[in-house]
């Protein structure tokens, strides 16, 4: 199983993002991927790839509604020739927070959306200098011969997907399904992959040829309780203002209502720490890798031969320190330490 870390939120530049991916290949992980909300994707991820030399990087995950396929297209191209053909785009819908209030985008027909842009993206990045793309749906469209040559015959494409109609999406049309955060290694095993293998069969494809990552909330410290109340105050943050409808999903899909209930009572009210009462140690335990860095590397092991690849969200600092911010990440790469 692959191990990577995530750039998923504030208090890091890109020269101190790129300056951890040299430290994180350096000892031996296998990616680096950056979140496109606080930041764009593209432009951390070239400073990345600059400072890097094998490593596997790529936006987890890029917004669908905020790029055409072509624009989308067109900067894959060139990050994957400038890391030397080290890019797997990580692609999904946003939410309708990020695309209706920050953008002004309306979220619309998002099944149809993506199963079109996932189909014409992947033809896009692979089509070679000179030759015409001539492709057509009913949201999507492009005719276009691009003018640079790929270094790669094909850039891996996942779909962001967790809800039954999107997994079946990414089953028909990706190379891989990209799994977010709150999720157990049991549910990935008994619910998310059987369907999303039975809907790749389905659509004549082989399930073994597909690829998942997913990417758990990580809380690294000796004091148990302190990491784990980092994990509760950013599961609740997930529901202010309003709950988060894929965190709210995957937290009542696997029985997790009561506290799913009481961040959804509480944090509309600013009343964070009544919000975090609700979740109990068996409902962290079980969503979420806190703990000591050993103990950290035991819960990761659950995820072994149930995903192809565990990207480390890092939840344990405070967004307000750079130091912390720091620190937080140094442990996450120990974490992932091949010869730790």
């Amino acid at each position: 199983m692959k191990q990577g870390i995530i750039f998923a939120g504030g208090g890091t530049t890109i020269r101190q993002m790129a300056d951890l991916a040299r430290q994180a290949e350096l000892a031996g992980l296998d990616s680096v991927y950056v979140t496109e909300a606080w930041r764009s994707a593209f432009v951390p991820l070239a400073a990345i790839a600059e400072a890097t030399e094998s490593i596997e990087i790529g936006p987890y995950i890029l917004n669908a509604y905020a790029r055409s396929p072509w624009l989308a297209a067109m900067s894959a191209v060139d990050v994957d020739e400038l890391s030397g053909g080290r890019l797997v785009l990580g692609v999904g819908t946003g939410n309708k927070h990020i695309n209706e209030v920050w953008q002004g985008v309306p979220q619309e027909r998002p099944l149809k959306k993506m199963a079109e842009y996932i189909t014409l993206l992947r033809q896009a990045v692979a089509t070679r200098a000179g030759e015409e793309l001539d492709w057509s749906g009913d949201i999507h469209r492009m005719r276009w011969a691009p003018a640079v040559q790929p270094v790669r015959a094909s850039i891996p494409v996942f779909l962001a997907a967790v809800f039954p109609a999107m997994v079946s999406v990414a089953a028909r049309v990706a190379d891989g399904i990209a799994l977010g955060a709150l999720l157990s290694p049991d549910y990935v095993r008994d619910v998310v992959r059987p369907r999303f293998e039975a809907a790749a069969v389905a659509a004549g494809r082989d399930p073994a040829q597909l690829g998942t990552t997913t990417a758990p909330f990580v809380s690294v410290g000796e004091d148990a309780e302190a990491a784990r109340n980092a994990a509760r105050a950013a599961i609740c943050h997930l529901y202010a203002p309003l709950p988060h409808p894929y965190y709210d999903y995957v937290l009542r899909e696997q029985g997790f209502s009561k506290a799913a209930d009481h961040a959804a009572k509480w944090m509309p009210e600013g009343q964070l720490e009544r919000a975090m009462e609700g979740f109990t140690d068996d409902v962290i335990d079980a969503v979420v890798i806190s703990g000591s860095i050993e103990h950290c590397r035991g819960l990761l092991a659950r995820f072994e031969g149930v995903v192809d690849q565990t990207l480390f969200v890092n939840v344990n600092y405070s967004g307000e320190s750079t130091e912390a911010t720091l620190n937080a990440f140094h442990d996450l790469i120990e974490l992932g330490r091949k010869d730790g």
